[in-house]
């Protein structure tokens, strides 16, 4: 795969490994791809699995936290289970909310 080179919104140059945050929504991630088209220059973030274009980003000196899966035993699982049995059939329903999207 050729080097593509590039900046962010800034003009400070990008490259695979640095930390850039979307400027739309916040996003904060790792630069693992770099590639270009005929529409502009993109990013493929870590954090999102997503392209950006390079001059949405700008780069930023945060730590990337990715949040990790938490493996369950079996007897997890099934001791959650009961006990959302339990008080489903305990007849306690103050945790239970109507939700409407209607005005």
């Amino acid at each position: 795969m050729e080097h593509v080179e590039t900046s962010d919104i800034d003009g400070h140059p990008l490259e695979k490994g640095m930390v850039v945050r979307y400027l739309n929504t916040g996003t904060l991630g790792e630069i693992v791809d770099i590639k270009e088209d005929d529409e502009g220059t993109w990013a493929l973030m870590n954090t999102t699995d997503l392209y950006y274009r390079v001059d949405t980003l700008k780069v930023s000196d945060e730590k990337v936290r990715i949040r990790g899966e938490k493996e369950y035993s079996s007897s997890d699982v099934k001791d959650y289970l009961l006990s959302q049995e339990e008080e489903t059939s305990s007849g306690n329903l103050e945790n239970v909310y109507q939700s409407t999207g209607g005005g």
